[in-house]
Formats: C-alpha cells, structure tokens, sequence
C-alpha cells in the first residue's frame, strides 16, 4: 500500500505542471472567447455540427448493429437520423437555426416565468412557504424570455459570455490547485522514503 502511495506521490510531484497548463489553457480560452466571441460562436457551431454528425452515423451504426442481433434498433435509425438532418439543417441555415432554437428558449423561459409569479403568487398565504422566491425566479425567467425573444442573440451572447467565465474561473482554480498538487505530492514522497 506505501508503494501505491509513494508512486501517487512521485506522479503528483513530478506531472502537477499539467495542471497548471491545463489551467493557463483554460484561462486563456476563455479570455478568446470574450475577446472575439465572432469566431468563437462559429467554432462551436463546426464542432457541434460535426459532433450531430458523427453521433448521428454512429447511431445509425449501432441500429444496424442491433438488427443483426435480432432487435428492433428503430430508436437508433430514428436518434441518428434526426441527428444527421439537425448536424444539416444547422450547417445549411446556422443563422435561422440559432434563431428558431433563441425563439423556443424564449418561449420556454417565458411560460416558465408566468407560472413561477403564477405560483408564488399562490403560495402568498402560506406561511414560511419562501413565495417571494419564487415570484423573483419567475420575475427574472420573464424578463430572460422577453429580451432573448427579442434579441436572439442575447441568448448565444450569455451563453458564450458564461462559458467564458467559466473556462477563466476553472482555469484559475487548476492554476492555484497545481501547486497544492506539487507540495502534497512531494511531502507523500518525503513521508514514505522514511
């Protein structure tokens, strides 16, 4: 068992800079994607088109597959079918294709904060029932629906604005946790060579 441990060390002691990089990466991805959020929104429309793609043969693939074996595989004709025409659809209109995809989250958004201010306003009279939450949410999913309904593009902008928070946020923590990473690393290796 010290051996394992010894060796968990060793690795942690000597390969911690890969979390480090894997944090400066991060960090300056999502500085890219705040700086130039053009190109950004078009990389991910090619990477997701071709992920619709893939996974919509590999679907079809696994139908087939399941065919042979005597099974239906008709969910998986379907799923992949669907897949290909949306990974199509999207490469062929991506404008109207992130617009029709802005306008349902609108109208989702919106349905879901009329019945939160709906609910809420129901839960008035129950004592301790935290109804003022639940008209805020509904409140603020209303007031989400109504801008990205009317700027579509609010709704990719966000998006691509939290992604990028987020990439600059993980990355600093890797960055920071690299180092603990190296110490713990090199006291297991101090602690179990004695």
């Amino acid at each position: 068992m010290t051996t394992n441990v010894r060796g968990m060390g060793q690795i942690a002691a000597k390969y911690w800079w890969v979390i480090l990089v894997r944090g400066i990466i991060l960090i300056l991805l999502g500085m890219a994607m705040l700086i130039w959020p053009g190109p950004t929104v078009l990389v991910f429309a090619i990477i997701f088109v071709g992920y619709l793609l893939i996974d919509g043969i590999m679907s079809v693939v696994q139908g087939f597959s399941e065919r042979r074996q005597g099974q239906s595989g008709a969910g998986d004709f379907v799923v992949g079918a669907l897949a290909i025409v949306a990974g199509i659809v999207i490469l062929v209109w991506p404008k109207e294709s992130g617009t029709v995809i802005a306008v349902l989250v609108a109208v989702w958004a919106i349905l879901a904060g009329i019945s939160g201010i709906a609910g809420g306003l129901a839960l008035r009279s129950q004592p301790g029932s935290g109804w003022g939450w639940f008209v805020a949410w509904g409140v603020l999913a209303l007031v989400f629906g109504v801008i990205v309904l009317f700027n579509p593009a609010a709704l990719l902008v966000s998006l691509l604005w939290l992604v990028a928070l987020w990439a600059i946020m993980a990355g600093i923590i890797f960055a920071i946790a690299s180092f603990f990473v190296r110490k713990a690393g090199n006291i297991i290796v101090q602690e179990t060579a004695a």
